[in-house]
């Protein structure tokens, strides 16, 4: 079976020529990233040019001792990778063989299908229903029971409701096989999968640092699991997939807790004040525990998307034969961000 490509949408330039504007003026809310510069970072990756013309340590030893220290695990049951993205690839390739079987709850990162089907093995989709899309953990235990390998997103991306505890653990307990939690937005939860993973031997979190951290440019990532699982990852992962420059800003990241913590805080209170925003518009806007907002907008959506783009907003829409054909997601950018998409989606609203 041939592989889904992940879709992208135009770049920031190609917006901002066709809108006939400066690129600065063009808002992302559809990329989930920080909405402002981390200041700390240029100086970081100005010191670590003049090594360039080497290749980074292929063990990533300082990157896997600094995530040790924020996990509490051993360096040993780390492994970084280019992103979480790489690392959902690797753990495909890794775990995954032809006419096995992998599941997760729908609608969900596409990644995960991707990942399944380069391996040859088959997604089994478990749908969560609407208009809430709610963790539906009673149907993944069940399901859990026979695959290979279960992906849970959690925090959900793209409703951006939290999975429970209890949950998670219901979902380990009813599985022989891997489950790997993506927690690209833990940060913002308050969530810490770090415990399961000294616990069960067949529990992968994958963490990165392009969220909360805000350095999504630079590809940082890590896995966290029993040695041998991540000794299988290590087994494939390609020897230099991560920058030099991005190794020191991702130690740079993960030793400087305080920024993490402020931009996190900063996101929580932009986050409730764009959702009150978008209800005073007559919208339904699902609670997130994430750095963004989905929200119910219509039959309209798709259309009203299109608009939003022609006037430098970018936001996510969804494909029209799916169960999101009718919603929105809105990156949590800046207050001055968020009133202008307020007024041109006021604009553009039946």
């Amino acid at each position: 079976m041939k592989a889904p490509r992940y879709k992208w949408q135009p770049t920031t330039a190609e917006i901002a020529a066709a809108a006939g504007m400066a690129p600065e003026e063009v808002e992302r809310f559809d990329h989930n990233t920080s909405a402002t510069p981390t200041p700390w970072a240029v100086e970081k990756a100005a010191l670590s040019l003049s090594g360039l013309n080497e290749y980074p340590a292929a063990n990533y030893r300082t990157l896997r001792d600094a995530a040790s220290m924020v996990s509490g695990l051993d360096p040993e049951q780390i492994v970084p990778g280019a992103g979480a993205d790489e690392l959902i690839l690797l753990c495909g390739r890794a775990f995954l063989d032809r006419g096995d079987t992998a599941l997760a709850t729908t609608p969900t990162y596409p990644l995960y299908e991707i990942a399944t089907l380069q391996a040859g093995a088959v997604l089994q989709p478990v749908p969560a229903s609407p208009p809430d899309f709610e963790f539906p953990v009673d149907d993944v235990v069940r399901a859990a029971r026979d695959a290979d390998l279960v992906w849970l997103c959690a925090p959900s991306n793209p409703i951006g409701n939290a999975v429970s505890d209890d949950a998670v653990d219901a979902v380990i307990a009813a599985t022989d096989g891997l489950v790997v939690i993506d927690a690209a937005y833990a940060e913002f939860s308050g969530t810490d999968w770090s415990v399961r993973v000294a616990r069960h031997h067949n529990v992968i979190v994958l963490r990165t640092l392009s969220k909360a951290y805000g350095i999504a440019g630079a590809r940082v990532g890590y896995a966290m699991a029993h040695p041998d699982l991540i000794a299988a990852i290590d087994g494939i992962r390609p020897p230099g997939s991560i920058s030099s420059v991005s190794v020191e800003l991702g130690i740079a990241a993960l030793e400087n807790p305080q920024s993490m913590r402020a931009t996190v805080a900063t996101v929580q209170e932009l986050r409730e004040e764009l959702t009150l925003s978008l209800a005073s518009l007559g919208l339904r806007a699902l609670p997130s525990q994430t750095n963004f907002v989905l929200c119910e907008v219509g039959a309209r959506a798709a259309s009203i998307a299109e608009q939003l783009m022609d006037e430098g907003l970018v936001v996510r829409k969804f494909p029209s034969d799916g169960p999101l054909a009718n919603y929105l997601r809105f990156t949590v950018r800046t207050a001055s961000a968020h009133t202008r998409l307020i007024s041109a989606l006021e604009r553009y609203l039946p």
